[in-house]
């Protein structure tokens, strides 16, 4: 194996390590529940195309409701990681440009929702655009980001809000079944 893998590999198992290690007051005798909201596990994982950085996302359980994440990047020669947005802020999914310059990554900073871009190192943090869910019956199929070969672009899957026909102006849809796996005659 090449020294730039081995390096890569050893940064990405410390750092899945260290974001799963067991909560600070986790005694011998056990857990109670109020530990679990300490736990933290590390998701997403992305790798930048020159080798010298590492985002990744850590899901939180400290606040009420939902976990939710937080985004990550490392940088892999001096092991210095940096949180992408403040502490409320989460972020996921992200995605490196083809030349390595900016990070695209989903998420909610302040008041704004959507998609965002950053520098390798975490700052110039930028909103690009809000998204929407889409009303396709197969949702998670593909992908919903990619970027150009030239990182001049990116395109997105997002709902476009618009006016649809009130139920009772449309015309009717009768589903006799749902295509599960359709042949070449349907489609």
């Amino acid at each position: 194996m090449c020294p730039l893998a081995t390096k890569i590999l050893r940064g990405i198992a410390f750092w899945i390590a260290a974001a799963t290690v067991l909560p600070p007051n986790a005694s011998a005798q056990g857990f109670s529940a109020s530990d679990l909201s300490r736990f933290r596990s590390v998701g997403s994982v992305a790798l930048s195309p020159d080798g010298q950085h590492i985002a990744y996302t850590v899901t939180m359980r400290n606040r009420p409701g939902r976990p939710y994440r937080q985004l990550w990047i490392v940088e892999l020669g001096s092991q210095k990681a940096v949180r992408v947005g403040g502490e409320s802020d989460s972020g996921g999914d992200p995605r490196w440009s083809p030349d390595g310059r900016w990070l695209e990554f989903s998420g909610h900073q302040g008041d704004k929702g959507g998609l965002f871009l950053c520098r390798p190192d975490g700052s110039e943090v930028s909103f690009l655009a809000a998204t929407d869910g889409t009303n396709s019956p197969l949702p998670g199929t593909g992908n919903e980001v990619v970027w150009s070969p030239d990182s001049k672009q990116i395109a997105f899957v997002s709902a476009t809000p618009g006016e649809s026909p009130s139920p009772a102006d449309a015309d009717p849809v009768v589903i006799t079944r749902y295509l599960y796996k359709p042949d070449a005659g349907e489609g």
